[in-house]
């Protein structure tokens, strides 16, 4: 919706529609509330089982007095719905476009850019990519929204949005250990995040591709495999 005195768009807030919200604020809770109060009832029918393996915890809850079992098992239920909610909007990408710059956010942290910054906009598989000057990825982060809603939302705004996705999309390398077109720094940067993708640490893996790209190297995933290239600074320069 236009501002018919200054011409100026509404700012658009791309994520969770509101129907996905509700139903992620009220469906967790709600499910874990009635499996919770059932528990004691699932419980005492698996001890009747011959077969079924590990049924310590099921022998326990069923040896409880019901009512009081169930109050505690509800209980529970309830708290792991409300934790789940929160985990899904904590693991959800917000983005808010205005005219002015790009907030997104995303487990509980905020980054905030200024269009004049912004030189190609797209998205990679299921993330959306930000790029800036010579290149640097300024924000790379996954997302559930479809590319066309971004693409619209991007281009209501001015944003100079990629159709055909990464424009550096050849520059890319795959990388390999001790590789000789890169620094002895880049190369511990992108083992150190090898060994944190394979340990499944992507709070580690995200901040060392971060920190990568804050030095000028570029860098993003296909598969099991790190690909890399270098900011157009960096080519002038020289990796460090």
């Amino acid at each position: 919706m236009s501002n018919s005195l200054h011409g100026e768009q509404t700012p658009t807030e791309l994520g969770l529609t509101q129907t996905e919200r509700v139903l992620i604020l009220i469906l967790p809770p709600v499910l874990g509330l009635i499996l919770g109060f059932f528990i004691p009832t699932i419980a005492a029918w698996v001890t009747k089982l011959p077969w079924f393996p590990f049924k310590g915890p099921f022998e326990l809850i069923a040896s409880l007095q019901y009512n009081w079992a169930a109050g505690v098992t509800t209980l529970l239920g309830l708290i792991a719905g409300i934790w789940l909610t929160y985990a899904v909007f904590r693991e959800t990408l917000f983005v808010t476009i205005s005219d002015e710059n790009v907030q997104l956010k995303i487990k509980d942290q905020a980054q905030t850019l200024s269009k004049q910054d912004i030189t190609s906009v797209f998205t990679d598989g299921k993330q959306l990519v930000l790029l800036g000057a010579n290149g640097a990825e300024l924000a790379r982060e996954a997302c559930e929204f479809k590319p066309a809603k971004a693409a619209e939302a991007f281009a209501r705004h001015g944003y100079p949005w990629s159709a055909g996705g990464d424009p550096y999309e050849h520059d890319y390398r795959l990388w390999v250990p001790e590789s000789p077109e890169l620094s002895s720094g880049f190369n511990a940067l992108l083992k150190a995040r090898e060994h944190a993708l394979r340990e499944k640490d992507s709070d580690s893996a995200k901040e060392l591709q971060r920190e990568a790209g804050r030095l000028g190297l570029v860098v993003r995933d296909k598969g099991k495999h790190q690909y890399w290239r270098l900011t157009k600074d960096q080519e002038r320069g020289g990796s460090s």
